[in-house]
């Protein structure tokens, strides 16, 4: 289909700067392979698997109604699989897809350039989902394949001796690749501690840039948060100033929700007139704690139930929910204090009272003619009619994320059918089942638990520990915390939810691997410490603590330019030292020979490349010429003097870097 003989084409491109072009390529888009469809980054690495396959047998150029029939159906590919073209992740992938296509096509080192031009922007947008120490360092990698290739396209030498050079991909470019971004690192740190930061990006990050990155949102409905089970990312990390309280007392709470439609739980659709705050009587000492939350892209914050006090640039609702002026699109840290023993608004105004107890006026029948019962057999009283319900998931009911898909009327199926559910689906029947009796009662959401890091001194609470519970407000009491999941499976609150699953691992238990998993945890608790909360605010602190002036424009320029210089320096003078008497002929010469030892022919301590290379030759005929080119070459360099030719040592190194002997 190919025809073997390729058209003229100006600036050709050799196989090794192609080879190179497309490992940056392929690197560029594994970075992205957490969140690209499967069939789509499979396909992605096919063809550029098969495209160098084409060029290392000599094929001619792909036709152009075929790459254009590979970018349609990419296009299309794109748009199935995630939906639209535009957004964060079809963004990203589009971009794969088209650079994927250029490179079928690419002939010149014009093409190159352009896909290396690219993939350095592919590289960068990786961030726009994760910016964890891990990411860093696979972008930093996939750096290094971007700047070999470069090195590759452009080596310095003429266009004849590149090509006769690169007949084969040598280690050369990863070497100057590695250099180079050694001796960026100090410019790149002055750069990140002094140079001006903004209060905002400069440009916004996509609408869907932070979804799901805890995996709740402001509507529950059955199943919505099953998907996190087995989801071992950190949601946020918490240090207590004092005494930890006990597992059952870690309810992390997020998010009230108000309002059911028959399936979902969400936020109230009308204002209710409710007063300015809840009222709090703590019935114990207050716990301090610090929270570090992992980005979010949503005005909810987590804080231990209950709260005393909004967190530092929060407001606290009167259903006790914490709200942030602006939305956590970076990782963010705040003080908090709670009462894990308090009574919550013993007084219910009438509006809350009417919310609390509203239902949608028809569905579920069998559950509230369950409820009607109750509270006919009990005589109306709250707390034995919320004793039924909990004795009834005890009795005939079990703690799973498998749950068939419910129907028209899905607390009737899980109730009666079913059987089995998640933490939602506990809460929601159980919420529902309040209602239906008359008595009022709420959903929240958030996080319950959290895993000891001996390490870091910390909790580490992670999505899988997104949790669901309802609040029942009983007359003279207040809102009182009932968990019905407590019911049929207390280990869920004792322990975690992989512990109520009996799906815990070594990873999740004790042993070197914990204390791996808790050590690695605690250097990104560093790396969020130090670099990613690194803001404005903090490099202000930092020029005062340092005795400058933060307004003061030439101040500190002068001091960033001077710290450049400094690092600059820096670098150079590691770079001489490292230099300082090394011969690069001279070790690629050892090389040689050492090659030539192990094929059995070992260089005398006092003999000349001469005879030594006419030894050699005749102890390996099958590489005889090779042998006498390359000796007979080394010894006019060596002795040449100063009249050297630099393009000639450059030369004679790469061929016998690529000499190999039998």
């Amino acid at each position: 289909m190919f025809a073997r003989t390729r058209p003229a084409v100006a600036d050709p491109l050799p196989w090794a700067a192609f080879l190179a072009t497309a490992l940056a390529l392929a690197a560029g888009i594994l970075l992205h392979a957490r969140w690209l469809p499967l069939p789509l980054l499979a396909t992605l690495l096919a063809l550029l698997a098969g495209r160098l396959w084409m060029r290392r047998r000599g094929m001619g150029r792909v036709p152009a109604w075929i790459r254009l029939a590979i970018a349609v159906a990419l296009v299309a590919a794109v748009a199935a699989s995630l939906g639209s073209i535009f957004g964060r992740e079809a963004g990203s992938a589009l971009l794969a897809a088209m650079m994927t296509v250029k490179l079928v096509e690419a002939e010149s080192r014009r093409d190159a350039r352009v896909i290396l031009s690219v993939t350095a922007f592919l590289m960068m947008a990786s961030f726009l989902f994760d910016q964890g120490l891990l990411q860093v360092a696979m972008v930093a990698g996939a750096c290094v394949l971007l700047l070999a290739a470069m090195y590759e396209l452009d080596p310095g030498t003429p266009r004849e001796a590149r090509e006769a050079a690169h007949r084969a991909y040598s280690a050369d470019g990863l070497r100057e690749a590695l250099r180079h971004l050694a001796l960026a690192i100090p410019f790149a740190i002055v750069c990140f501690v002094l140079f001006p930061r903004l209060g905002s990006p400069l440009w916004g990050a996509p609408q869907d840039a932070f979804t799901g990155r805890t995996g709740i949102s402001d509507r529950m409905e059955p199943g919505a948060l099953a998907g996190l089970a087995l989801d071992d990312s950190v949601a946020m990390r918490v240090r207590f100033d004092g005494t930890p309280p006990p597992p059952a007392d870690r309810y992390w709470r997020g998010l009230v929700l108000w309002s059911f439609d028959g399936k979902a739980w969400g936020w109230p659709d009308a204002a209710m007139g409710w007063p300015d705050a809840a009222v709090v009587e703590p019935l114990g000492p207050p716990v301090d704690y610090e929270v570090t939350l992992e980005p979010t892209d949503r005005k909810w914050m987590f804080v231990l139930d209950a709260p005393l006090a909004a967190p530092e640039g929060a407001t606290l609702t009167s259903d006790l929910q914490a709200r942030a002026a602006r939305a956590a699109t970076g990782v963010t840290r705040y003080r908090g204090r709670s009462a894990v023993r308090y009574r919550a608004d013993v007084q219910l105004p009438r509006g809350v009272a009417y919310l609390a107890r509203r239902l949608p006026a028809a569905g579920n029948p069998r559950a509230r003619e369950l409820a009607a019962a109750w509270r006919a057999e009990t005589g109306g009283d709250a707390r034995a009619i919320a004793a039924r319900a909990l004795a009834l998931y005890n009795e005939s009911f079990s703690y799973s994320f498998e749950v068939p898909l419910l129907g028209a009327d899905p607390i009737d199926d899980f109730l009666f059918s079913v059987r089995s559910g998640w933490c939602e689906h506990y809460a929601s029947s159980f919420a529902f089942l309040m209602r239906a009796a008359g008595i009022p009662a709420r959903v929240v959401v958030g996080f319950q638990g959290g895993l000891w890091n001996p390490a870091g001194g910390y909790f580490a609470v992670r999505r899988s520990d997104a949790h669901a519970w309802t609040e029942v407000w009983f007359a003279g009491e207040g809102w009182v915390r009932i968990d019905p999941t407590s019911a049929v499976a207390p280990e869920r609150v004792s322990e975690d939810a992989r512990a109520a699953l009996s799906a815990g691992s070594a990873w999740q238990g004790q042993g070197w691997l914990a204390d791996l998993r808790d050590r690695f945890d605690l250097v990104g608790f560093w790396w969020n410490s130090a670099v990613l909360q690194f803001s404005a605010l903090r490099q202000r602190a930092l020029f005062e603590d340092a005795g400058l002036d933060p307004d003061a424009t030439t101040t500190l320029a002068g001091v960033m330019l001077g710290a450049a210089l400094a690092a600059l320096a820096l670098a150079g003078a590691i770079l001489g030292w490292r230099r300082r008497g090394r011969d690069p002929l001279r070790d690629d010469w050892r090389a040689f020979c050492a090659r030539l030892a192990r094929a059995g022919v070992a260089r005398h301590a006092n003999e000349g490349p001469l005879a030594f290379g006419a030894r050699a030759a005749a102890a390996l005929p099958a590489h005889g010429a090779a042998i006498r080119s390359l000796t007979d070459a080394y010894a006019g360099l060596r002795y040449a003097g100063e009249a050297v030719d630099p393009r000639a040592v450059a030369e004679w190194r790469r061929a016998a870097r690529a000499f190999r002997a039998r």
